[in-house]
């Protein structure tokens, strides 16, 4: 079962204290009966306290309203049981009187010596004992029954909240010997109630069955074991008749309420019966909304245009607080911190239609006056500082703001990154702003152990810092071998080489490439080079990049039958072949996030070319591009595409075939075989093509049942592709058309990125090879 905690601390605490005042009212009214005999007045000459075992002497005296000398009254009779009882450290205090001394008798409140619990399940352990100790029970202090009483009323009332009726608490107290205690409280929890019904009454717009798809809780399903559904909880049910009242609202019904709401335990405490009577009143809708107040600066055009619910149409909740949440926003960006957007209905009960009015009030212009940054123990402010687009003694800029926690947020040097502000004491009109970051790991040393289908096991390993000594410039070094690819790496960036966020980089690399080992086609390579590479910001999410290279690229041809090109290649530039490549790209990324993007978008457009007259001379333009538009809370549409071709340029100049593209397998069309698809010669040796188009598109949704969505998500998929030109038959892009649907998973593991896929192939041809499921283990597709 999985642990739980929760925090009973308010409740214990108020409890307590009431059921101990009670408790030293009754005793002192039974200790004023008592002590009749002693109520005469005198003058005390001496004071005698008796029963004290663990408490001192000087103690007690620091609580007496009297001294020797004093003359004893009633009232300082009742004055000193009153003080000496609310100490806690007693539970019976009696007071006599022996010639003129006053004796005051004792009883101590026992120490606990062990406090422990036992069956508990449904919540964690560790967890009651730091709640019990924060209200006075724990190891070592002195013990009241009335706090213990109280605790087991609270624990119970959790366990009811959470549909354990059957629960059963039974608080063991046993003494022992120097007035201490043992306090066991043993738990036997029982089952959870089950849901067996859940009824509407007064119904009639909408039916049983549809509100209760818009709940959590139900009566049970193919499911429910996983995600309990069917276990009452108060909490949950309190959520659920708040989604019911939000869904009647947003279909227009203003009037909608709850009349009264009937949980039913039937006699055995295992089945529960919901009963939610409904007044859901009359539809209504948009008569006219309008805007009014004072807009100052702002231009009522810009506010105008955030207001998008329209005349006639069914009152919407929902859409009506966007539309205020954005009015609210955009205010915010012209200074207004705290502007207050107040939508004032105005309701025809015989037309059914409400006006409403949207009265803006602005408020102050706002600055920040300061930027305070916490939590970064190894980060310099620079690298922080340098992300944000809100200026100290500047005017407050709500979109800056969100913009400068997003740029931090896509760095990845942190867990979590917190922005907030707050007014600054003494003035109306400024506030400091606050960035609180919690520091991520990293660094990293890594080595892994993977597999792909169609490149055998992968061994991979690393060491790489992407915040070298809090500077944020990054420095990795990688390798890599697989029966497909072999490399190594060496590659440093200072994202800030210039103040302007202009950065500087520089890559060695080794690759070889063997489609010979896997089948693909027979011919191998081996790639050694070096770059360096620079990228320009044009504004906060476009950049253009730059870089020139030099790679050597030694060709072996694995057979004498090979594909005829393959050596036409060879005989006019040998099998080594130089190349100075210059790329330059622009890019675009407005994502919300690096690892797990739910909205926006990201571009990337690149061009190279290799120097004439150094090897082959050739361009290759590509476009890379993915959107990504948010559904829903759990449910995101992505969809990614490639275009790309490569031409020679020069007289008599060739494509080296190596660098055709080639489609199939994980990354392009899924459910083909890696690099099968495209051109092939004659005797099925892939010739990979000039020109290919992809596209994809992904319904991405959490894993069902699972919590953590930052690491595992699943998706519907649906590639589509053709790869076509740079062989001697001719083909046409429609005849090069594949495509494929299935499911897919990614996990973030421990041990490596895992990504698993199951493709139905479609537009399949007699010679492709299919590879319905596909995985890889260790390594990005």
């Amino acid at each position: 079962m999985v642990k739980k905690s929760f925090s009973i601390l308010t409740r214990l605490l108020i409890a307590s204290s009431f059921i101990t005042l009670v408790h030293a009212d009754v005793t002192d009214s039974s200790v004023t009966n008592n002590t009749q005999q002693s109520q005469s007045t005198f003058v005390i000459q001496q004071i005698r306290i008796d029963g004290l075992q663990r408490i001192e002497m000087g103690t007690v005296y620091s609580y007496l309203p009297v001294k020797v000398g004093d003359t004893l009254t009633p009232t300082l009779t009742d004055e000193i049981i009153h003080r000496l009882f609310v100490t806690g450290f007693f539970q019976d205090v009696r007071i006599s009187r022996q010639a003129n001394t006053l004796i005051i008798d004792l009883e101590e409140r026992p120490v606990i010596s062990k406090l422990a619990i036992t069956g508990a399940e449904e919540f964690d352990k560790d967890e009651l004992l730091k709640s019990l100790k924060s209200n006075g029970l724990s190891d070592g202090v002195i013990f009241d029954k009335s706090i213990l009483d109280n605790a087991v009323m609270s624990l119970k009332s959790e366990y009811y909240n959470r549909g354990m009726y059957s629960v059963n608490i039974d608080p063991v107290v046993t003494p022992l010997e120097r007035n201490r205690v043992n306090i066991a409280i043993n738990i036997s929890e029982g089952g959870v109630a089950k849901i067996k019904g859940i009824t509407f009454v007064g119904n009639e717009k909408f039916s049983t069955n549809e509100l209760r798809s818009n709940i959590y809780l139900t009566t049970g399903n193919i499911m429910s074991w996983w995600y309990k559904d069917n276990q009452y909880s108060s909490d949950k049910l309190a959520g659920d008749l708040e989604t019911i009242r939000n869904f009647y609202l947003n279909q227009g019904y203003i009037d909608f309420r709850f009349d009264s709401v009937q949980v039913q335990l039937t006699p055995d405490k295992k089945s529960i019966y919901i009963t939610g009577n409904i007044h859901e009143g009359d539809q209504y809708r948009y008569k006219d909304i309008k805007l009014a107040g004072d807009y100052r600066d702002v231009p009522e055009s810009a506010l105008a245009s955030l207001v998008t619910v329209k005349s006639g149409s069914i009152i919407d909740q929902q859409a009506l607080n966007k539309n205020v949440e954005e009015l609210k926003k955009n205010l915010g960006n012209y200074g207004y911190a705290f502007a207050n957007v107040n939508p004032i209905p105005d309701v025809d009960a015989e037309k059914h239609v409400v006006s409403y009015t949207l009265y803006v009030d602005p408020g102050k212009k706002i600055y920040v006056r300061n930027i305070n940054i916490s939590g970064n123990q190894k980060t310099r402010d620079v690298v922080i500082r340098r992300e944000l687009r809100q200026q100290e003694a500047a005017l407050y800029n709500a979109e800056e703001i969100k913009r400068s926690k997003d740029r931090l947020d896509i760095l990845g040097y942190f867990k979590s990154v917190d922005v907030a502000t707050t007014p600054v004491p003494g003035t109306n009109d400024q506030v400091d702003m606050d960035v609180k970051v919690t520091e991520g790991n990293t660094g990293s040393i890594n080595f892994g152990v993977g597999y792909a289908q169609g490149q055998g096991i992968i061994l991979n390993g690393g060491i790489s810092q992407s915040n070298l000594f809090g500077s944020g410039k990054t420095v990795a070094l990688n390798a890599s071998t697989s029966e497909l690819n072999q490399s190594v790496s060496l590659s440093f960036t200072d994202p800030y080489y210039l103040t302007n966020g202009t950065s500087l980089g520089y890559d060695i690399y080794d690759n070889v490439y063997t489609p010979n080992n896997i089948g693909i086609s027979p011919y191998s390579t081996q790639t050694l080079g070096a770059r360096v590479r620079t990228s320009v910001p044009v504004s906060d999410f476009d950049r253009i990049n730059m870089s020139l290279g030099f790679e050597n690229n030694q060709v072996q041809i694995q057979s004498n039958t090979a594909p005829s090109r393959f050596f036409q290649f060879t005989n006019q530039y040998g099998d080594s072949v130089n190349a100075i490549p210059l790329t330059a790209s622009w890019a675009r990324n407005t994502t919300d996030s690096a690892l797990w993007p739910t909205r926006g978008a990201n571009y990337s457009q690149s061009v190279t070319v290799t120097a004439p007259g150094v090897g082959a001379q050739y361009y290759k333009i590509d476009s890379v591009d993915a959107w990504y538009f948010p559904i829903s809370d759990s449910f995101t549409w992505k969809m990614n595409g490639e275009a790309a071709f490569v031409n020679a340029y020069g007289d008599n100049q060739l494509v080296p075939f190596y660098q055709n593209f080639l489609e199939g397998g994980p990354g392009s069309i899924r459910g083909f075989y890696i690099g099968s698809l495209g051109p092939k010669d004659t005797d099925g040796s892939s010739l990979g093509g000039t020109r290919w188009l992809f596209l994809s598109n992904n319904l991405l949704f959490p894993l069902p049942g699972v919590k953590d969505q930052k690491s595992v998500r699943m998706s519907g998929f649906l590639d589509m592709g053709s790869l076509w030109g740079g062989s001697p038959f001719d083909l046409t892009p429609a005849q090069m058309f594949r495509a494929s649907y299935g499911v897919g998973l990614l996990w973030i593991s421990p041990m490596g990125p895992i990504q698993v896929s199951y493709a139905f192939p479609l537009f399949a041809q007699p010679n492709d090879t299919i590879q319905p499921f596909q995985f890889t283990l260790g390594t990005m597709f």
